[in-house]
């Protein structure tokens, strides 16, 4: 089962880890893809090092950083990680070893079901999860309702906390509120009607974004393209990869003073042409 990269003392263990995971919610992942997107000219590269019957040299290093999609920190401990590993000196691998205990990280990422309606049915519950814990507002919840935005109502903010408190998706130590599991998502895969009317809102509040808020502030792109399906399953591959570094950046943030929402859409602006193409199925 893939781990986050902190929880791994081999690089080997975690790339065939990474291969099997990549290999399961994709199965048109390959060794050869991996070592197309690293930019390795040999599709070999990737079983020989993970087979131990080849190093992993620091010119190569960046190229399976690339290829694994890692962030800047996951990077930089699988770089000690693997000159740990390849290491044949004690007294640097004592040292590097400290490092890697240096950098482990005790923050978890929790999945919340699709079937937890009431969690997604009011869209303030995501964002009071987050503002709750990055304000100091003393139970003030006409302080809380409107630093949300847009504005809800006082008796909305209180209703919300009670509910993530009893539920437990926050919690309140010393005074302070905190979140039981500071990285929260529905998976890539979301169905249920709870969740769909929450992204419904989060996009009709993009759209309002563009108005109300100056480019300093907000960041929205576009980009129309004519695809198979074959494309489109890569796309939808690198649109979950993405989000997945998105959550491990949010999870290294330890000065967050604003909440923000990351919408990433994908869908069709044209009927399929059947027979078209070379990709086709």
């Amino acid at each position: 089962m893939m781990q986050r990269i902190e929880f791994y003392d081999d690089f080997r263990t975690y790339l065939r880890d990474f291969y099997a995971d990549q290999k399961k919610r994709f199965p048109h992942f390959s060794y050869r893809f991996f070592c197309r997107k690293a930019g390795l000219k040999s599709p070999s590269h990737f079983t020989e090092i993970m087979d131990g019957r080849r190093k992993l040299t620091s010119k190569m290093m960046d190229s399976f950083i690339k290829g694994l999609g890692l962030t800047e920190n996951d990077a930089r401990y699988f770089t000690i990680l693997v000159n740990f590993n390849q290491s044949k000196n004690s007294t640097e691998k004592q040292q590097l070893l400290m490092q890697m205990r240096g950098m482990k990280r005790k923050v978890k990422q929790a999945l919340v079901s699709t079937d937890y309606y009431e969690y997604y049915s009011k869209w303030y519950n995501i964002i009071l999860r987050e503002l709750a814990c990055l304000i100091d507002w003393a139970d003030d919840y006409d302080l809380l309702a409107k630093s949300v935005v847009p504005q809800i109502k006082k008796s909305e903010a209180r209703e919300s906390i009670e509910f993530l408190l009893s539920t437990g998706f926050i919690k309140k130590e010393n005074g302070r509120y905190i979140q039981s599991e500071p990285a929260i998502t529905s998976g890539s895969e979301v169905c249920s009607l709870g969740i769909r009317n929450f992204n419904r809102i989060m996009a009709e509040r993009a759209q309002k974004a563009i108005e109300e808020f100056p480019t300093s502030e907000r960041d929205i792109q576009s980009l129309t393209v004519g695809i198979s399906k074959h494309g489109y399953r890569l796309i939808k591959q690198e649109m979950q990869e993405f989000i997945s570094r998105v959550v491990r950046i949010v999870d290294d943030d330890k000065d967050a003073d604003q909440v923000y929402n990351i919408n990433v859409h994908l869908f069709p602006m044209s009927i399929r042409q059947e027979g078209r193409g070379p990709c086709n199925e």
